[in-house]
């Protein structure tokens, strides 16, 4: 009895494996190759077979290998993303530090130009002749025994000008010294 079992069991499942490549079959022979396809396959098979190998066509009966993604492409792929995504805060960071580099670089030269300008006028107020002369210019200052004329008003200038200009008017295009004189000569004017 148990050698009946066991083969009425191998008959069922010889029938089920039969019952499945018919289906496969038929599935596919439904399933349709496009003609650019089928064309490179017949020079493959034309070439090969002069060639002196003979290709099996390919039938629902024997197993095709599932074209799967791979484990360790899956893998590598979540690896490099995070990888990326390490990086791209870090390599941002460092342009922007690149960017404040450069621009605190900049600001070192023109402040070490000044300097050197400000280094260069200081050698210049050590020179007594310097002094003197900006003490003449600025406020006018004279060395004892000299004496300074000061000539008023630009040559060819009449006094008429001074007249028509209104007493409250303040001329702020001179210096200081001048618009004092200025306004000393037109309140001598209005009297």
């Amino acid at each position: 009895m148990p050698s009946r079992r066991a083969s009425s069991a191998e008959v069922k499942a010889r029938a089920a494996q039969a019952r499945r490549l018919a289906e496969r079959e038929q599935v596919s022979g439904e399933i349709r190759t496009p003609a650019d396809i089928t064309a490179r396959r017949k020079t493959r098979t034309s070439a090969s077979a002069s060639a002196g190998s003979v290709k099996t066509p390919v039938s629902a009966a024997t197993t095709v290998p599932e074209r799967t993604f791979p484990g360790r492409m899956i893998l590598l792929s979540i690896v490099v993303l995070v990888v990326i995504s390490f990086l791209v805060p870090t390599v941002n960071s460092f342009f922007q530090q690149r960017s404040e580099l450069n621009e605190l670089e900049s600001q070192i030269a023109a402040e070490q130009q000044e300097q050197a300008q400000l280094q260069s006028e200081l050698v210049r107020w050590d020179d007594p002749d310097f002094v003197r002369q900006q003490a003449r210019e600025r406020i006018n200052l004279v060395m004892p025994g000299e004496r300074r004329y000061q000539v008023m008003g630009e040559p060819g200038a009449s006094t008429d000008d001074v007249e028509q200009l209104d007493s409250a008017e303040v001329r702020h295009d001179l210096p200081w010294a001048e618009a004092l004189w200025d306004s000393l000569v037109r309140s001598a004017a209005e009297d």
